[in-house]
């Protein structure tokens, strides 16, 4: 039986004698690449999840699709004229409110996101616009 030296073998496969070593400039790429792919793919789908979770537990908090579902039915079950009445007076009052809080919240959370996608192109903007700056 005859064993072989996975170690030596050059059949394709990188031998741990000639190992390649990355270029600084090789790995600086690497690195902006990674963070870009962070900073613009991973981070922008975690924050729409966010904002999703966002939505739901807002609605939740405020009742808002519950109300609207049940937007004809009497305040606290009470069958009468004055619980029909007081029930769809009391939904017309409350549900713009809420509606309208509901509506600042997701927008205060894509304004942020909005901000989080434009931070590092906004940076460099600076950063070059200062150095042009300083040479005048």
């Amino acid at each position: 039986m005859e064993t072989k030296n996975a170690l030596i073998d050059n059949s394709g496969q990188q031998s741990l004698n000639e190992i390649k070593i990355d270029s600084y400039l090789t790995i600086f790429f690497f690195t902006v690449q990674d963070f870009l792919n962070w900073w613009y793919v991973k981070m922008p789908i975690w924050h729409l999840r966010r904002l999703v979770r966002l939505s739901v537990v807002v609605d939740d908090q405020f009742s808002i699709s519950l109300l609207l579902k049940n937007f004809f039915l009497p305040w606290h079950r009470d069958y009468s004229v004055i619980g029909y009445i007081f029930g769809i007076i009391m939904k017309l009052l409350y549900l713009p409110i809420a509606m309208f809080i509901y509506f600042l919240c997701v927008s205060f959370y894509l304004a942020f996101l909005i901000f989080w996608l434009l931070l590092p192109i906004g940076s460099l903007v600076f950063i070059i616009l200062s150095f042009f700056n300083s040479l005048t």
